[in-house]
Formats: C-alpha cells, structure tokens, sequence
C-alpha cells in the first residue's frame, strides 16, 4: 500500500482536516495576542460589532462598513459574551468549511458513484488546503456560502427541486455572487439532461421553443428561489431600514 493510498480514507482526511484548522485557531489566537500584524481578518470585528448591536436590540447596520445580512450577525451573537466565546464565530466558519469539504466528498461517492480513496483526493483539494483553512480561521464567512452552494447542487443533482430555488435565494440573499451559478443550473436543468424528453428542434417555432424551456424544474427552482431571497429581504428590510 502506497503513502497516498494510506492517507486517503476518510478518517485520516477529515482527522487532518481538523487538526490543520485547530492549530491555526490556536496559532491564531496566539498571534493576536502578541503580535502588531493580527491573524484575524478585519471583517471579523465587524461581524461581531454587528453581533453586539443586535444584542443590544439595536440594528447591525449601526456598525460602520456592515454590508452584510443580519443572519450573520444574528449567528454571532453568542461572541459578545467575550473571552473563548469571541472565536466561535471562528469555529462555526470552520466547521462549515469541513461541512462542505464532506458535501462534495458525499456528492462524487454517491452520486457519481467515484471510488472512495478517487473522491478524498478530490475534497483534500479543499479539505486539506491550507488557504481554504486558513481563510475560516481568520474569520471569514465563506465557509458558510460554501455549505449552501454545494448543499444546492446536492439538491438540484438528488432533483429536489424546491429545496434548490430555496438554497439559491438564501446563499444569495447571505452573499450575492452565488447568483452567477444561477444561469448554469437553469441550463443544465433540460429535458433530454433530465430524461424528461428531447431538446427542443431548431425547426420549432420560437412560442414552442419557449414553452419547451421553461419547463417544471426550472419553473420551480426560479420561483422558490425568488420567493425565498424577496421575502428575507423584504423581512430584513423590515426590521432595520432605517426612518427618517
């Protein structure tokens, strides 16, 4: 057995996985302590500004240069409690960042049907990276972005097709540039990819054409999509607009 067959089972990769982050967690937090050039990233001290506004019951947007949801200072709440709580945040990144290194092992085992030890080599490309670890550990929130993209191509891959259009509105509503997998979904999701039917003809007339495209799937995810990131916005909006 080879150096790398041995390493790629499951347990040894996601071992590794959360031990890299674990020693950067603790790297970081020494660095913080002693060193003038800070390990955690300038946007986490904004997010939990934001946290404590919100505990506060005041509105996170308080807190100059808080562009972001309030679901994200609401998750953070728990940081203002001070001392080990301050880097939960840092942990629940983290932990989201293993949580989508296991979806796309998860996605290449089961659905593509990839050999286990084919398939660890794949998610160590993000399991095992260590710029992928290092950016949840400084306090980004990407990791959280990363389970909701690759729990919405889980969904549209087992065609549950609601929960799709719910995962696009919310991953867009929490950041906006997973609207750019939107076009790709819609044209993936065809009748002749799903075993539905035949691709529309070039010789059908455009109506025919039209009434071909917008089938069921792509009904279904554009409308629960749609719904969900309008009505977090609109409850969002709510909340905190701001009033003369």
């Amino acid at each position: 057995m080879g150096l790398s067959t041995g390493i790629f089972q499951p347990y040894r990769v996601f071992t590794l996985a959360v031990l890299l982050r674990a020693g950067l967690l603790v790297y970081g937090r020494f660095q913080d302590q002693y060193s003038a050039l800070k390990y955690t990233d300038i946007d986490y001290y904004v997010f939990t500004d934001a946290a404590r506004c919100v505990a506060q019951r005041a509105s996170p947007y308080e807190r100059d240069t808080y562009r972001y949801t309030p679901l994200l200072a609401w998750m953070l709440t728990p940081t203002t409690k001070g001392g080990l709580w301050f880097d939960l945040g840092k942990v629940l990144f983290t932990g989201s960042d293993i949580l989508a290194g296991w979806l796309i092992y998860q996605i290449l085992v089961k659905r593509y049907a990839m050999q286990t030890r084919r398939a660890l080599q794949y998610a160590s490309i993000w399991l095992l990276n260590p710029m992928v670890a290092q950016i949840s550990t400084r306090g980004s929130s990407e990791g959280v972005v990363a389970v909701m993209v690759m729990c919405l191509l889980w969904a549209c891959l087992t065609r549950r097709w609601s929960l799709a259009g719910v995962m696009l509105g919310l991953s867009v509503h929490f950041k906006i540039y997973p609207f750019i997998y939107a076009a790709s979904i819609i044209w993936w999701l065809d009748d002749r990819e799903l075993g539905m039917g035949s691709k529309p003809s070039k010789g059908q007339v455009l109506l025919e054409q039209m009434q071909a495209f917008a089938n069921a799937p792509r009904l279904r995810v554009t409308a629960w999509s749609a719904v969900t990131f309008l009505a977090l916005n609109l409850w969002m909006m709510t909340m905190y607009a701001r009033r003369p």
